[in-house]
């Protein structure tokens, strides 16, 4: 299981970024593998990029599609957030904001051990392996 966050989603769905063509094959091999999935934390900053990037429409209609790819989607309930504080806590120094600590919690606790992403403060997080296809 990878765990695919928000920036990636971003440069899949939006075909005018550079980074657009690296992440396709990535993306799509996680996806038809069963391996992707995502945190109540990814959804709405990925629906909020492709709305305010994209439009009602365009953005809309992918948003859509993201919304219905039946990847685990796993929710921030309140082991999550208490989990989400000890992230937060343990790894401000290196870079981690809230957002950032929602994943880690929800990678500890579902046990994923990747995360498909292009921000580099997940890459200084120890016994964590990100994967940056850009």
């Amino acid at each position: 299981m990878i765990l695919i966050d928000t920036n990636i989603w971003a440069y899949y769905f939006d075909t005018t970024l550079s980074e657009h063509p690296q992440v396709i094959k990535p993306v799509e091999v996680a996806l038809r593998k069963n391996q992707a999935a995502i945190n109540a934390t990814i959804v709405v900053e990925t629906l909020h990029y492709l709305i305010k990037r994209l439009g009602p429409l365009v953005g809309g209609e992918k948003a859509h599609v993201f919304m219905n790819y039946g990847i685990p989607l796993y929710s921030l309930d309140e082991e999550t957030l208490n989990l989400t504080r000890k992230k937060l806590c343990e790894y401000s120094h290196l870079g981690i904001g809230g957002r950032d600590a929602s994943i880690l919690a929800t990678m500890e606790k579902e046990t994923i051990y990747k995360i498909m992403t292009h921000d580099h403060a997940f890459k200084r997080v120890p016994k964590l392996e990100a994967i940056d296809p850009v």
